[in-house]
């Protein structure tokens, strides 16, 4: 019972170095995996991008690019996407 204690207090500290949930949006049970998902989805998406475009930038570094330009037009998006570093 310990071991299996051990890998979800593993996994709730990979979710705190690697996912950024700063609060929950409600603390019903279904709505915080909802926002778990999401926050996981999130992050799986730019660890892809990361692979495709064979970058050497963060993850955290695509995100805050991508959220600077969150009501810029489309083009601007893939503009910013191509030009990753």
């Amino acid at each position: 019972m310990y071991r299996n204690r051990w890998h979800i207090e593993l996994f709730f500290r990979w979710i705190k170095q690697h996912v950024t949930i700063k609060r929950f949006f409600s603390f019903d049970e279904e709505a915080a995996q909802n926002q778990i998902y999401m926050a996981l989805i999130t992050y799986c998406l730019l660890v892809l991008h990361r692979q495709e475009k064979q970058s050497s930038s963060s993850p955290l570094k695509v995100a805050r690019r991508l959220k600077a330009l969150l009501w810029e037009p489309y083009q601007e998006w893939e503009n910013a996407l191509r030009c990753v570093p």
